[in-house]
């Protein structure tokens, strides 16, 4: 993972300054949203242990099985709105879209993410899924964010590079 120059999360930072520290340990979460980034890098990763470990033990489940194949590429997160969830808070929402292309084509999660903090703690909750989109043909649209995680439109990024 070390040489990984941007982080999973699409924050923009290098991996090393970003996620890296929270999935190995290292350092906790300050806020609901970094937890959630984190946790987003974590399934990218494949790191089980790091998303058990984070998700509050009234909901985590006994195992995880993540489901890896040769077909599965993530794209990338936007968040899509943050309520509460600072350092000083209890409780926080986080609401996302997380993108990715299978071989049935690109498809995006949407959900709304609950998360607790317990004894300076931030952990997962439960999250409600808006919707789970599908393109057609497995195009990408030219107006969605780029999956790069530069912050631009797909169409003023990697589309370019594509043509």
């Amino acid at each position: 993972m070390a040489d990984i120059l941007n982080c999973l999360c699409g924050s923009g930072l290098a991996y090393t300054a970003c996620c890296e520290k929270y999935l190995n340990g290292s350092e906790q979460a300050e806020t609901a949203q970094v937890l959630m980034r984190s946790r987003y890098s974590a399934y990218v990763a494949v790191q089980k242990d790091y998303l058990l470990r984070t998700w509050h033990e009234s909901s985590r489940p006994s195992q995880l099985v993540l489901e890896q194949s040769d077909n599965l590429q993530w794209l990338g997160l936007t968040i899509i709105e943050t309520e509460r969830g600072e350092a000083e808070d209890k409780r926080g929402i986080v609401e996302f879209v997380a993108s990715y292309t299978t071989s049935n084509g690109e498809q995006s999660l949407h959900e709304r993410s609950y998360f607790v903090k317990e004894q300076g703690l931030w952990f997962y909750l439960s999250g409600e899924i808006k919707k789970v989109a599908h393109s057609s043909a497995g195009k990408t649209s030219r107006n969605a964010p780029c999956h790069c995680g530069s912050g631009k439109k797909f169409k003023r990024c990697c589309v370019d590079k594509n043509a």
